[in-house]
């Protein structure tokens, strides 16, 4: 599993991307952290970015089960946990399948169910029968509120264009059937969830059907993010997360 890591000290911030995304997307994040002084990882998830080549099940559980090994393997004991997307799914299967990894937990435009997984199944289906250029760049184009200038759009869609077949598939599906709902009262470690008002897969409205099933948490709403808010809106962005990350379960 392919991994970029900043800083060196403190409890680590493990950051996890989300569908047809890579550790590229909170570059900027791990960057703020290590001017702290905070350890930081982001991982490729198998079948994305520099880990296309890894081989699956790419489900949101195996995923999970993966980073802990990962952190196992590091000699990481416990970890502050971001995820955002699909990324924020697999961070709340690291709580419920590995709580004693989970410090706090970071949840940025995800939810604990998907409104419509007979559309989402649809969607994998129509990834089977053709994953290429132009399905991958419709992906992207749901990511932001405001498209970023052209360079850095077609990066993401480089990063997107990259994603093995078997893992936008398999990942699709996953998410689609996944569910946390009836289990987030088993979280009981603080939990801080940022979302975009304009998001249009997960909304405001999933960040506080969760808050209301989470022991300790606490909503955050960015007017002019999309799916992405910690770089449609990153200065925002980090004034709510960077705190939470660095100090205590108040800071928010």
């Amino acid at each position: 599993m392919f991994l970029e890591e900043r800083g060196g000290g403190g409890l680590p911030v493990l950051c996890l991307h989300g569908f047809c995304q890579s550790s590229a997307y909170w570059l900027p994040t791990l960057e703020r952290l290590a001017a702290e002084g905070r350890a930081a990882l982001a991982p490729d998830l198998a079948g994305f970015g520099a880990s296309a080549g890894d081989s699956g099940p790419y489900t949101m559980e195996d995923y999970a089960d993966a980073l802990a090994g990962l952190l196992a393997a590091r000699g990481i004991r416990r970890a502050v946990v971001v995820g955002g997307s699909m990324g924020g799914v697999v961070a709340q299967y690291v709580a419920l399948r590995h709580p004693a990894l989970v410090d706090r937990l970071l949840l940025v435009a995800t939810g604990a169910f998907t409104a419509d997984p007979a559309a989402a199944l649809a969607r994998a289906d129509a990834f089977a029968a053709r994953w290429d250029d132009a399905a991958a760049d419709s992906v992207v184009a749901g990511f932001f509120h405001r498209p970023p200038e052209e360079a850095r759009l077609a990066a993401f869609r480089r990063i997107a264009r990259g994603a093995t077949q078997a893992a936008a598939v398999g990942a699709t599906r996953s998410n689609a059937l996944a569910r946390t709902y009836e289990r987030l009262a088993e979280i009981t470690v603080p939990v801080r969830i940022i979302q975009g008002r304009h998001d249009k897969a997960r909304t405001p409205e999933h960040g506080q059907a969760m808050c209301e099933r989470l022991a300790d948490a606490r909503l955050s709403v960015l007017s002019g993010s999309g799916h992405t808010p910690q770089l449609e809106e990153a200065e925002a962005f980090h004034s709510l997360a960077l705190p939470f990350l660095l100090g205590g379960a108040d800071n928010f």
